[in-house]
């Protein structure tokens, strides 16, 4: 049975009565627990459902850690949840936490699963027998193991407990995809949605003290709250907009001085251009042209306000720009034209944009590479994959902002098409899985060719006007980050729609 299948199926049997039932599971009280080990032993890999929670120390680093920790003691995790922030429950006067939750496979029978998460909390600090609801490094709770349900002296699965708990019940739910192969599948999924519903949806998070965050840059970002604006900066010399401009670094470290000022969130420095038939460039030539650029914005006056974003596809590049300072990690092909990049992405423990292209920069707008059967459906399914190879080789979902990639791999009329239907495109990363539906999207329309087509305009710098109306279509279709080279207009026109925004969420 698949993953969503047997979360649904635990969910429902959990909550339809407020209590477990037993009637059409596997369940062992105590004194069969150790026959039931014996005979797990024998299954290869069986899939299970973790919950992490924390709120002190470093929170993002101990989660990161016990990922890694959780990997290296045979449990394969596939697929994350959103991260929460949330207010404490029972003693109030506590850090707020973080909370998700991760499927896994693993060969570890339910008590040898047990005692190496116990191990994994000991070794991050956290202490046997402490205050009961009191704070804690970290947190990890087995939900399901299976479609086993347990009873022994120091383990009950499912967890009893999960069912009555928004910060618990919203992970879970970021788990579950609403695509299935049989009707009573589907018909589970609907209870459990049914049941968040009746909590309030979506309106619980707000209601419980939980906001879904992007952990960058030291920061916690509430993406949902309001729009981000990503200025540009090329430090190339053959860049469609603004090539040649700031190829040096004391122009390059003045520009973002200009644009911080004008209210930028994140700074995204590229040094190859991706414009079409944009000449490759070696990795020696790439760090040539970004390094410096990098060493002179370490003592840009606030620096620490925005996050630093670099525009690679070279996993060398990538880890040179971490090691300098960048933040984040902008991979214009998702991973593709680079297999050591997710890796990469994920030893470094950076956030990462993943954007939808097809081939690449000398190929993408070839006729096989612009052909779509449902333009922004397509688009969702095959970044889909990427977000899920990401997530394999150790990049949290929480971690990851999905671009959809306008003029990439895309005609004049597909991207107009594309920004028209930016909700569709949404609704079709949540065909994947809820909470892929749910990470950062960014729009990157910045003074792209087909809004110069539009309002003819040749001249790239011509089209901030034509921009500030592409932003705000994006905004208001779903977009969380908008990609900009003229910040303080674009910023502008994010204001006014996440003013608007707000009154149609009301």
């Amino acid at each position: 049975m698949r993953i969503e299948s047997r979360v649904a199926v635990r969910f429902q049997n959990a909550t339809t009565s407020g209590r477990l039932d037993r009637s059409s599971h596997r369940h062992f009280h105590s004194d069969e627990a150790s026959a039931a080990r014996v005979s797990l032993k024998s299954r290869k890999l069986e899939e299970v459902v973790i919950a992490i929670g924390g709120n002190i120390g470093d929170r993002v680093r101990n989660f990161d850690t016990a990922l890694r920790m959780m990997r290296s003691s045979g449990i394969q995790i596939k697929k994350h949840a959103c991260l929460y922030e949330t207010a404490p429950m029972h003693l109030l006067d506590q850090p707020l936490f973080l909370n998700s939750a991760v499927t896994a496979t693993t060969s570890l029978d339910p008590h040898e699963l047990l005692v190496a998460l116990k191990e994994i909390e000991r070794k991050l600090g956290r202490s046997q027998g402490g205050v009961k609801y009191g704070p804690r490094p970290i947190d990890l709770d087995i939900i399901f193991y299976g479609d086993l349900e347990l009873s022994s002296e120091n383990l009950r699965v499912p967890h009893p407990m999960f069912s009555g708990r928004p910060f618990v019940l919203a992970p879970l739910l970021d788990l579950l995809g609403p695509e299935v192969e049989d009707s009573r599948h589907w018909s589970l999924v609907h209870q459990v949605r049914r049941h968040w519903n009746d909590i309030g949806g979506e309106g619980c998070v707000k209601r419980e003290g939980m906001k879904k965050v992007l952990p960058v840059g030291g920061k916690l970002l509430d993406w949902q709250e309001r729009t981000y604006v990503m200025g540009v900066l090329n430090v190339t010399p053959d860049s469609f907009s603004d090539g040649g401009k700031f190829f040096t670094a004391d122009k390059a470290v003045k520009q973002v001085q200009e644009m911080i000022e004008q209210g930028a969130d994140f700074i995204d420095v590229g040094a190859q251009s991706t414009r079409p038939n944009a000449e490759r460039l070696t990795t020696e030539e790439e760090l040539r042209r970004i390094v410096p650029v990098l060493e002179g914005l370490k003592s840009t006056p606030d620096r620490s306000r925005v996050v630093l974003s670099v525009d690679t596809f070279d996993s060398n590049v990538a880890r040179a720009a971490v090691e300098l300072g960048a933040d984040l990690i902008n991979d214009v092909s998702g991973g593709s034209l680079d297999p050591k990049m997710l890796g990469t992405v994920a030893e470094l423990g950076v956030p990462c944009v993943l954007m939808h292209m097809r081939g690449d920069p000398c190929t993408m707008l070839s006729e096989a590479n612009t052909s779509y059967s449902d333009l922004p459906r397509d688009v969702a399914r095959e970044l889909a994959v990427s977000i899920e190879q990401a997530e394999v080789a150790g990049v949290p979902a929480w971690k990851i902002i999905a671009d959809p990639g306008f003029g990439f791999s895309k005609t004049a009329e597909q991207n107009v098409e594309l920004l028209a239907r930016l909700d569709t495109f949404r609704s079709g990363l949540t065909q994947a899985r809820f909470g892929v539906g749910s990470i950062p999207v960014l729009a990157g329309i910045s003074r792209k060719a087909f809004l110069g087509q539009i309002v003819g305009c040749s001249r790239a710098e011509d089209r901030d006007n034509a921009t500030i109306a592409a932003a705000t279509t994006a905004i208001l279709k779903g977009a969380n980050v908008i990609r900009a080279h003229n910040v303080k207009a674009v910023r502008d026109g994010a204001m006014v729609a996440d003013s608007i925004r707000k009154v149609l969420a009301s």
